[in-house]
């Protein structure tokens, strides 16, 4: 059986192994990515940049404009997993306020009547070679969330789906300390509303389960929240790695402005590690990620708020959202070796729980699932996936156009 020693052990070797940090020029491209995505809210499809990078020459750099990052923009995903495919239209301007502001905005829906609007602005005249500051404000609805009880031991038979819906606007701020070190602090509010869900053949969550099974089910609540990250990234290249590491800690508190009733602090820990061997040709990659949180006195956590484990990004063979409990801890291993220019192949393990309690979260009585991958690519970089994973429920298989290992949750 897989033991947290034996992860730490891995863990251990690849940090060694890996020790050697990018080149300044590296580093100076990687920098250069980070700040033309900043304007996204989440890593856009490699695909999807090649596509809108022809938009904009072909609107843009015709009429001798130069702002080739400026204008209409295609946006696929980014959305909640479960709610169907998800596309839309996003506009973008990094030369407001003679260039000390950028600005996105985006609209994208689903066919299951999801649908998502949101802005995000750049403080670019605030920016530096150090220091960043950016805000990010949203809408977004999702009708199928699905819920199955609380702990790893309920029960697949009692699917249900409830609606899902949050306004949140978040103010973000950070230093890169070192070229690969970043601290940062955040600072927003949060609010929310749950409804009747609307899958066919799937019954609404309030229906089946108690009060005392969903706590803030139906009850429409206000959060403040605030925290701070800690980010040391020495990827090769963050949207397809083949070597180096990733390691963050994100920390959060949720205070309820309407009732007093939901005052929460959350905790995430990641650590990403890429061992390459045959000149880079084939690498394992390692995750280890921990969710924690902690009601205060008095108070509970809504269950639409708890860590959640199943779906496309992590124990990829359990249904979407399949566990919902206080506590969650996930390790996945891949093998991943290089099939052609555009295509990689991977193998992997996912192991993980739910728990009620901090003493529960350990690597013992795991949930497992095991399959094979395909990873697209484009320049380096993955832009589509299709998995197959097989676990004790079942088999399932995904198609998405996201990385299994992204590093933008936790953030806001």
């Amino acid at each position: 059986m897989l033991t947290m020693s034996t992860f730490l052990l891995v863990l251990l070797t690849a940090v060694s192994a890996q020790s050697q940090f990018r080149t300044r020029a590296e580093a100076i491209e990687a920098e250069r990515r980070r700040h033309n995505a900043s304007l996204w809210p989440e890593q856009q499809s490699p695909l999807v940049e090649e596509v809108n990078g022809l938009v904009e020459r072909g609107l843009y750099d015709a009429a001798g404009s130069g702002k080739g990052t400026n204008g209409g923009q295609i946006v696929l995903g980014g959305m909640r997993s479960g709610q169907g495919f998800g596309l839309g239209i996003g506009y973008r301007r990094s030369d407001l306020w003679q260039e000390r502001l950028g600005m996105r905005l985006t609209a994208r829906g689903t066919p299951q009547l999801a649908f998502l609007l949101d802005a995000e602005i750049d403080f670019e005249g605030l920016s530096n070679d150090r220091f960043f500051a950016d805000f990010y404000t949203k809408y977004e609805s999702s009708p199928q969330m699905d819920y199955y009880g609380q702990g790893g031991d309920s029960s697949e038979a009692d699917r249900t789906s409830y609606l899902f819906e949050d306004f949140a606007a978040d103010f973000r701020f950070g230093f890169d300390v070192l070229d690969n070190l970043q601290l940062g602090a955040t600072l927003g509010a949060l609010a929310i509303h749950t409804g009747t869900g609307n899958r066919g053949g799937v019954p609404s969550t309030g229906e089946i389960f108690a009060p005392d099974d969903t706590p803030g089910l139906g009850v429409d609540t206000s959060f403040s929240r605030w925290g701070g990250f800690i980010h040391f990234d020495y990827r090769d290249i963050p949207g397809g790695p083949r070597s180096g590491g990733y390691y963050a800690v994100t920390a959060r508190a949720y205070e309820d402005l309407d009732f007093n009733q939901f005052n929460f602090s959350q905790l995430v820990f990641e650590a990403q590690q890429y061992i390459p061997y045959f000149n880079k040709n084939r690498v394992f990659a390692i995750r280890v990620m921990a969710e924690i949180t902690s009601e205060d006195e008095g108070s509970t956590i809504p269950f639409y708020l708890q860590p959640k484990l199943g779906g496309n990004d992590n124990l990829r063979g359990f249904q979407r959202y399949r566990f919902y409990d206080n506590q969650a801890i996930i390790a996945t291993l891949e093998h991943r070796w290089h099939a052609s220019s555009v295509l990689d192949m991977a193998l992997f393990v996912d192991a993980g729980k739910v728990a009620p309690n901090l003493r529960d979260v350990d690597f013992s009585e795991l949930e497992w699932d095991a399959g094979i991958g395909f990873r697209f690519k484009i320049q380096d970089a993955y832009f589509m996936r299709i998995d197959f994973a097989a676990g004790r429920e079942g088999f399932r298989w995904m198609w998405t156009f996201s990385d299994i290992f992204s590093t933008r949750w936790g953030i806001y």
